[in-house]
């Protein structure tokens, strides 16, 4: 596979600035924080394929008069070797991506001369890339090339202090960013470690190790994130955080609002926690002001979409996914407080859920309000809504014992076996061609029907399938990148939700007594490492403006590095089922391959070629990001 597959950091930040003019507060569509090199084309929104493929990769000329201007002032520095600091191809990766740092950090200080212990050997020029990041915004970037590493590193340093705007301080408050586009090195300064390098692998750090303390911290973080998510007048949730810009969109999202609560529900059962208990009625509170209670055009029981805070009204659109996924949390929230209304508001939403079923037990998606007053239905089918209201009105039988809401779910749960013996486990439908999200909710929505029915029959096909899609989870350990994720879901929303129906499952076995619960736990795990990557932290926070407001956020994709709530949430409603389950050793490892194999040093390009093969996307992969769900209806991406 060619080199020129592999996300760059330098592309990344080029289409980021190209792009983020003009951008819409309401959606993260200026946002593409990554793309492709020069041989692919850059990303832009993610739902919006057609940008992508139209809009030309940008020369990153922006700073080409600042270097002109300023490099004739910039001290140009006597290389020294040191005695035996000559390691060559002997070093590792970790003294390698110090040593490189540091070297870089002398140069831009602006010394007389500088000591480079970097005398590696290559049959190809090295061509250094240096950029200097602060507060998430580029102030710098600049590259060379020459057969020894240290002067490639010396003169792109230079031209990027230059850039910068050629004071010997330029750079002193900046994180760096070095890569070897050429030899697949790339590294970030680190912030916990000053002055030395960390991994970046495809604008990622990559997590080579978990264990069981990485995962309570992640949890920790993560419930920062989702107490900062909650607007503090309405109570309600937004469900993007522009991280970049440190900014929400000016709209408050019912589905998204409802995950957060039931996620701080699971937190507050996993350490007690009454701020964690009063938030969650809060946000209970939003929801049920977002609830209709039209009988006149039977609409009484569905939840309106979203809030806009600009004209202070909701948007009249009643979509069966939010309802759904309303009832999951008022039914869990009644469970904990014994309050009546909680109960009383999901039993009114499940049979408006009904009225929106076919006979086939089949779903309308959603009503859309018309100019008049009048309501169009909306009746593409989606195995998520399809899922998701199987799995409302069984939760809701189980919350009540009446009898209607199983039998109305029994009629979904028919059409989905039905469909699944036709097609396979592998899903799809009118808005996505077959994925694992699809998939997932097929598994998770027939789970939540046996535990309501105990249908063994139907159990069975729940293992079938869970089995199918672990089958389909990457689990290369030389690929760091992809480790743990699932082909054609390409967001962390997605690998999130695929973990936690996994850690569904897994319980399931776990609780029916069965042998080879551990595969299913084993998915979990690699999953976690995946998400763990795009979890923003101090040492992959350099792309955003305000690092402490980003921490435990979950970042959409290396392009886009947006924050959705429902990323969080899915990942720690993960964390969190399986935690308990998990040894206080090394969960997972995944070493990294030595430098001169890595980097091929002393070889030939085409060895050079070769040695990243397996790094970039898989072939086709971008096309499939439709199918992955990043393209369907609103509110529907809420399970990507």
């Amino acid at each position: 596979m060619s080199s020129a597959r592999a996300l760059s950091i330098a592309t990344l930040a080029a289409v980021a600035a190209a792009l983020i003019i003009g951008c819409d507060s309401r959606k993260p569509t200026g946002e593409a924080a990554a793309g492709k090199p020069d041989a692919a084309a850059p990303a832009a929104a993610a739902g919006t394929p057609e940008v992508r493929k139209a809009v030309a990769p940008p020369a990153d000329d922006r700073f080409a008069a600042q270097i002109a201007a300023n490099l004739p002032r910039v001290p140009d520095p006597a290389i020294q070797v040191p005695e035996g600091g000559g390691a060559g191809a002997e070093l590792d990766n970790a003294t390698f991506r110090d040593r490189t740092i540091a070297f870089v950090r002398q140069v831009a200080a602006g010394g007389d001369k500088v000591a480079c212990a970097l005398s590696l050997s290559s049959k190809r020029p090295f061509r250094a890339v240096v950029m200097g990041f602060q507060e998430g915004k580029q102030i710098a970037r600049a590259e060379a090339s020459d057969a020894g590493l240290c002067v490639a590193l010396k003169e792109a340093t230079r031209r990027a202090v230059a850039a910068a705007g050629g004071a010997r301080e330029a750079l002193a408050g900046a994180r760096l960013v070095v890569e070897l586009p050429d030899h697949h090195e790339s590294m970030v300064e680190s912030v916990e470690r000053k002055g030395k390098g960390v991994e970046l692998t495809q604008g990622l750090v990559p997590v080579r190790a978990l264990d069981k303390a990485l995962l309570a911290k992640r949890i920790e973080d993560g419930k920062g994130y989702l107490l900062r998510v909650i607007d503090p007048l309405h109570k309600g949730v937004h469900k993007y955080y522009h991280a970049p810009q440190d900014r929400f969109e000016d709209e408050l999202h019912t589905i998204y609002t409802a995950s957060t609560a039931l996620t701080l529900l699971k937190l507050h059962a996993y350490k007690p926690d009454e701020r964690l208990l009063r938030q969650a009625t809060e946000a209970a509170g939003f929801m049920m002001g977002m609830q209709s209670r039209e009988a006149r055009d039977r609409t009484a029981g569905a939840f309106f979409y979203a809030f806009d805070l600009e004209r202070k009204r909701p948007e009249r659109r009643l979509v069966v996914g939010t309802a759904s996924k309303s009832i999951f949390t008022l039914i869990e929230l009644h469970g904990v407080t014994k309050e009546k209304k909680y109960l009383e508001s999901a039993v009114i939403a499940a049979d408006w859920l009904i009225s929106m079923q076919r006979p086939d037990g089949s779903v309308r998606s959603a009503l859309a309000g018309q100019e008049g007053g009048t309501w169009k239905v909306q009746g593409k089918e989606s195995t998520l809504y399809t899922g998701q209201v199987l799995s409302a009105l069984s939760r809701t039988y189980r919350a009540t014992n009446n009898k209607k809401y199983l039998d109305a779910a029994a009629q979904t749960a028919d059409l989905l076996l039905a469909r699944i013996a036709k097609q396979g486990c592998f899903l799809g439908d009118d808005y996505r061609k077959p994925n694992p999200i699809s998939s997932s909710w097929a598994v998770m929505s027939l789970l939540d029907f046996v535990r309501a029915s105990g249908d063994q029959r139907i159990e069975q096909t729940v293992f079938r399938c869970a089995d199918d899609l672990v089958k389909r989870q990457w689990r290369r350990p030389e690929d760091a990148y992809r480790y743990g994720r699932w082909q054609r879901s390409l967001s962390s929303s997605g690998s999130g939700w695929l973990a936690e129906v996994m850690s569904e499952v897994h319980h399931h076995c776990r609780q029916k007594g069965m042998t080879g619960c551990d595969r299913y736990k084993d998915a979990v795990v690699a999953a976690i490492r995946q998400i763990l990557q795009y979890t923003y932290g101090p040492e992959n926070s350099f792309m955003v403006k305000d690092p402490q407001a980003a921490a435990g956020g979950v970042f959409w994709s290396v392009r886009d590095r947006y924050v959705r709530t429902d990323s969080v949430c899915h990942a720690m409603n993960a964390y969190l089922n399986m935690i308990d389950e998990l040894g206080d050793g090394p969960l997972l490892a995944l070493p990294e391959r030595p430098l001169a194999e890595r980097m091929a040093l002393a070889a030939e390009s085409a060895s050079a070629g070769a040695a990243d093969a397996g790094l970039a996307e898989e072939d086709g992969e971008e096309s499939d990001e439709a199918a992955a769900g990043q393209s369907g209806p609103k509110d529907e991406a809420s399970d990507d």
